[in-house]
């Protein structure tokens, strides 16, 4: 006769905690969800793929076709984009399309746009706790809320938010990523690219590196799960729509020729007209070089600390590779922020009073810019807000590198202090 170990029943307390939580988690959940019926105009990145769900499902034409651009158009800004407008092309693939389909059957926008926003809140709040769960903190108590309180408070999360971008779910995927990396679990990996391949100007470098390490360091698991979630969708999608692929080639590239967003050709160029764009490609060499180092230092060493300290360099230069780009897909940049954070509260003496000022700066600095100086000084301050955050992400990753990809040393952490 086999031991069992006495099971252990809940008890009064556990299931009054467990209905506290329940009932937290509803209340919350609806407050945000009317929040979000009153947000002004806009969430012309959710309803893009909305209304290609509706196209294809209601009408039966080809969602990658002018009418779906047209009719997020006449949502978005109530009447045809103007020049230097997002023209919402749709441009993502059929196969991941097809998660938007439960949406695109709620025949109000407002209300699909809603619950979408509702979910992108949440995935927001664990994309918090991850990231600090990653750096393998031991988080002060009263940092946690304080640094919610900025991803949540901060600028390019608004307007993440203000369009129902799935920037915010991307960046929920790429942290799991990580997370699952770290732990082991290599086919759940693999999923989660499978998932988040589109917004390449968000998260290409942060892939490309994930591929390359998998391939170099022989985790053909993480390859395995990519296939066979890829299959299976793509496999969904053909009997559905056969010959969506050079449709969606055809919108990709009519979305790269459309003149929107920002990068750092029109950064520099609007800045240092002389010599910008010259300096433009200076800078990207510079920082394809610096990648290609370190992610060959990040596969010949195999060490997990250099590993996740390069890929978040891999999500903050992002930006400045050329890829046009729109302010709320700098939202990302919360999984290497927390990392710079970490190294300085656990490195300096000065680290509460150095991470006080600088969220204090990156929180301020952009609200101001865009409520006093887009009105005096226009685009200029335009391509400021979004060439600053990635900068001082970069800059603050190699601050910290020394720290962030070698193993804590007693005597020598006592001289740096």
């Amino acid at each position: 006769m086999s031991f069992q170990p006495p099971s252990k029943s809940l008890t009064t307390r556990d299931y009054i905690f467990i209905t506290v939580v329940v009932l937290l988690f509803i209340a919350i959940s609806l407050g945000l969800y009317n929040f979000n019926l009153s947000l002004p105009n806009g969430g012309g990145e959710f309803l893009r793929h909305w209304a290609g769900g509706r196209a294809f499902i209601f009408d039966r034409f080809n969602p990658y076709e002018g009418e779906v651009p047209a009719r997020v158009q006449q949502l978005v800004y109530e009447g045809n984009a103007g020049a230097g407008d997002e023209p919402y092309i749709l441009d993502t693939p059929f196969h991941l399309l097809l998660l938007y389909f439960p949406f695109s059957l709620l025949s109000d926008p407002l209300l699909a746009r809603a619950i979408y926003t509702l979910i992108l809140e949440w995935a927001l709040f664990a994309l918090v706790v991850l990231s600090l769960r990653l750096t393998d903190w031991t988080v002060p108590r009263w940092f946690a809320p304080l640094f919610f309180l900025f991803c949540v408070a901060n600028f390019y999360t608004y307007q993440s938010i203000l369009d129902a971008s799935p920037i915010l779910m991307l960046a929920f995927f790429f942290v799991c990523i990580l997370f699952t990396l770290q732990n082991g679990q290599d086919e759940v990996a693999g999923a989660l690219i499978s998932f988040s391949l589109y917004y390449w100007e968000v998260g290409l470098p942060f892939l490309l590196f994930i591929a390359w390490y998998a391939y170099k360091t022989h985790r053909t698991r993480i390859f395995a799960g990519f296939g066979m979630f890829s299959f299976i969708t793509i496999m969904a999608s053909i009997p559905i729509f056969p010959d969506w692929f050079i449709p969606y080639l055809r919108a990709g590239m009519n979305n790269l020729r459309a003149d929107f967003g920002y990068s750092i050709f029109s950064a520099f160029t609007e800045l240092l007209p002389s010599f910008g764009n010259w300096l433009a490609w200076v800078v990207i060499v510079i920082l394809i070089i610096a990648l290609g180092s370190e992610w060959n230092a990040a596969i010949q060493r195999d060490d997990p600390r250099r590993f996740y300290w390069t890929a978040c360099l891999s999500l903050a230069a992002a930006p400045l590779l050329g890829f046009r780009t729109q302010w709320e897909n700098l939202a990302v940049l919360i999984i290497p922020l927390a990392l710079i954070f970490a190294i300085i509260h656990d490195r300096w003496r000065a680290g509460n009073l150095l991470i006080v000022l600088f969220l204090l700066i990156w929180l301020l600095v952009p609200w101001v810019l865009v409520l006093y100086g887009i009105p005096a000084y226009g685009e200029i301050v335009n391509q400021l807000i979004f060439l600053l955050p990635p900068l001082f992400t970069v800059v603050g990753l190699y601050w910290i590198r020394w720290w962030a990809i070698r193993p804590p040393r007693i005597w020598a952490d006592a001289v740096v202090r």
